[in-house]
C-alpha cells in the first residue's frame, strides 16, 4: 500500500461577526475531533490503521 485516507468524525464550530455592510461573515473556525477514525485504502476499502506519523489538523479560512 502506497497511500491511505484517515477519516476523522467530529464537529466544526464557526464564529460569525457582522461586517460594515451588516452581513455576518465567518471570522474564525475550529475543528473538534471526535474519537472515531476510519481508514481507507486508495480505492475506498476499509483497512486496519497502519503505523503513521501524527499530523495535526490545520483549519484555514
Amino acid at each position: 500500500m502506497e497511500r491511505f485516507t484517515k477519516i476523522t468524525i467530529g464537529f466544526v464550530t464557526q464564529i460569525f461577526e457582522k461586517n460594515d455592510k451588516g452581513r455576518f461573515v465567518c471570522t474564525a473556525q475550529e475543528f473538534i475531533a471526535g474519537e472515531q477514525c476510519d481508514y481507507e485504502d486508495a480505492e475506498g476499502n476499509p483497512i486496519e490503521p497502519p503505523g503513521y506519523e501524527y499530523q495535526p489538523f490545520n483549519m484555514t479560512l
